[in-house]
């Protein structure tokens, strides 16, 4: 890992007032962006930012980022944050980087702002249709112990967690954390997110239940077409999220390129770090990575 490099932190205000946090290191011309900073600061900053700028920020309602109202939470919102961000940091042109559902919400900045972006790397991304979310479901809820998480939210709800809401944040993320991974084990390495109070549960469950039900049934796929920037997306193989997701934003499109990684869950940047990170370098290059598939039918799915 190289030396840590010098960062800068601070607050964008949004349009509407609410205060943006992020974080940026390195330098140069090329310029890479991701929401999520709670979790890719600590896990990806210092290697990601050894010859290029990079800045990750946290959503409104999420890590250090002000808490806004419900009903200012929504997938328009958030795009338009992005934006104030850019314009704010004097960023004419960015990579993209979005894990999870930000996977899909970079795409959608990307579809609006064609010309603000030149690369767009999605590491496992929800599908790009609701239609596909439907079909597949979401394995993830078979990994865990239901009873378990019952009973502790019975706890919270008592009044069990009063002033100590830190601590019901840890013990519910033991819970349910090492559901994402293929060795449960390493989910101990994702970054203590319940120091802050937007992460604990009830304040993270009904951020999520506004943004998603702003997606409404969405269907990316044919403004993908128009989309003729250089798009990588990264997945595991063992998601809770399928596999089939990951696919149909790769299939039948020329820019677009796909990577499995196995042994993985939904932090491949833990389980597959090495992988991940000489992926991300060798794209920022212009190159795709040797193991970057081209999908054009249903024979080139690996």
């Amino acid at each position: 890992m190289p030396p840590p490099s010098e960062r800068t932190e601070g607050f964008v205000t949004a349009s509407d007032g609410v205060r943006i946090y992020y974080v940026e290191a390195g330098s140069g011309t090329d310029v890479l962006v991701a929401p999520a900073a709670l979790y890719l600061e600590a896990l990806l900053l210092d290697d990601l930012s050894d010859d290029t700028r990079v800045v990750f920020y946290d959503p409104r309602n999420r890590g250090r980022s002000d808490r806004a109202d419900l009903a200012n939470v929504s997938l328009d919102r958030q795009i338009d944050d992005l934006e104030d961000l850019r314009i704010e940091l004097g960023l004419e042109e960015m990579t993209l980087l979005g894990w999870s559902a930000y996977g899909f919400e970079m795409a959608v900045y990307a579809v609006r702002y064609p010309e603000r972006v030149n690369r767009l790397i999605q590491v496992s991304p929800i599908a790009p249709a609701a239609s596909l979310l439907e079909l597949y479901g979401d394995s993830r809820g078979n990994r865990v112990d239901q009873a378990a998480i019952e009973e502790l939210d019975r706890k919270a709800e008592s009044g069990a967690f009063d002033g100590i809401q830190d601590e019901y944040c840890r013990l519910r993320n033991a819970l349910t954390n090492p559901a994402n991974f293929v060795d449960p084990g390493l989910s101990e390495r994702i970054p203590d997110d319940c120091i802050y109070p937007n992460e604990w549960p009830e304040n993270r469950a009904t951020y999520f239940r506004a943004y998603f039900a702003t997606y409404g049934e969405f269907d990316l796929r044919q403004d993908l077409q128009d989309l003729e920037i250089p798009r990588l997306i990264i997945h595991g193989r063992e998601d809770g999220i399928p596999l089939e997701g990951a696919m149909a934003w790769a299939e039948g499109y020329p820019e677009a390129r796909l990577i499995v990684l196995s042994p993985s869950g939904h932090f491949p940047f833990i389980e597959q770090r090495d992988a991940v990170l000489a992926a991300i370098a060798t794209f920022l290059r212009g190159e795709w990575p040797q193991n970057a598939t081209l999908i054009s039918s249903d024979n080139d799915r690996p």
